[in-house]
């Protein structure tokens, strides 16, 4: 069975709760752009999908109109919305504030404008992996991007998980070691556990403050399972 790209149509996304320690491990391993490894405090746990899919967009600070490395990556949770709201996750740092942050009702970015990958001149944007084991398949080792202009990497594309000492949240520059590497697609989605239980009318998983959005790359899909990736902190 095949599954869709991540790109800039609608994303699932989840929720999730950490635990503050465990037998396996503790929370400061679970942090973001880390993959999940066997006998993670989080393993195992479920997952729901968004109303609504989220996008990726950028908040246009540098040049107008062109996607440059002073512009800040959000997960646009709420499709439908043109500007960073609430809860959106930052997968770029902005100031102090980090890469895999939620975006806070006093934090200086909320409001802003979002040019979304994929409308206008502004090229696509895929989520997709590097394959460092030359297998053709998706592992725990091979590093993740936010691919613009998807199939090669590129200067400004958003390293999703570090590679070769280079963090998650970094931005790919022209001379670094993986700029002009192939890419391969990687399949799943976006999904969230929901850490407070709360839901809407209609019964579904709410998402709010304090959960945690996973990249859900295999089945079975809606738990958290070992190579899924954490998108937020």
């Amino acid at each position: 069975m095949r599954y869709p790209p991540f790109g800039t149509a609608a994303l699932s996304i989840l929720v999730l709760t950490m635990a503050a320690t465990s037998a396996f491990g503790s929370v400061e391993q679970l942090h973001y752009g880390s993959k999940v490894k066997l006998n993670d405090v989080d393993e195992g746990r479920a997952l729901s999908p968004f109303n609504l899919g989220p996008e990726f967009a950028f908040w246009d600070t540098g040049i107008v109109g062109v996607f440059d490395r002073e512009d800040v990556v959000y997960i646009n949770i709420d499709p439908r919305s043109d500007k960073v709201s609430e809860n959106d996750i930052r997968l770029t740092p902005f100031g102090d504030l980090p890469a895999g942050s939620q975006v806070g009702k006093a934090d200086n970015d909320i409001g802003k404008p979002l040019t979304k990958f994929g409308t206008g001149n502004v090229p696509r944007a895929e989520l997709r992996f590097l394959d460092t084991g030359g297998d053709w398949a998706y592992n725990l080792d091979d590093p993740i991007y936010l691919n613009v202009v998807p199939g090669e990497i590129n200067s400004n594309d958003v390293r999703i998980t570090n590679y070769k000492g280079f963090p998650a949240g970094s931005r790919v520059n022209d001379t670094d070691p993986d700029n002009g590497l192939k890419t391969q697609t990687l399949p799943g989605m976006l999904s969230f556990f929901n850490s407070n239980g709360n839901i809407n009318n209609a019964g579904y998983a709410i998402y709010d403050r304090g959960d945690v959005v996973y990249l859900d790359t295999q089945q079975p899909f809606y738990v958290v399972t070992i190579n899924d990736v954490r998108l937020s902190m």
